[in-house]
């Protein structure tokens, strides 16, 4: 459960740190909006290749993503 907390702050305050939108992120990421509102609630966890994508997008690391380390510049 605490990696999810840890999963969908970090989302959001990298989509905010890159000026985007839900939809925006989305869009980029190839994803539904509600897809990412989702995650950032914390009502669903995205799958690897969606992780993937949506650390490319933010250009951060998996590892900081996920909560595995502090440091996540990409």
């Amino acid at each position: 459960m605490e990696r999810v907390a840890i999963f969908k702050e970090r989302l959001l305050l990298a989509r905010r740190r890159r000026d985007l939108s839900q939809e925006q992120l989305a869009d980029k990421a190839g994803l539904f909006k509600t897809d990412v509102s989702k995650y950032e609630r914390g009502q669903s966890m995205p799958t690897v290749a969606r992780l993937m994508r949506l650390a490319d997008v933010l250009d951060v690391t998996l590892d900081w993503l996920c909560g595995r380390k502090e440091d996540g510049r990409g």
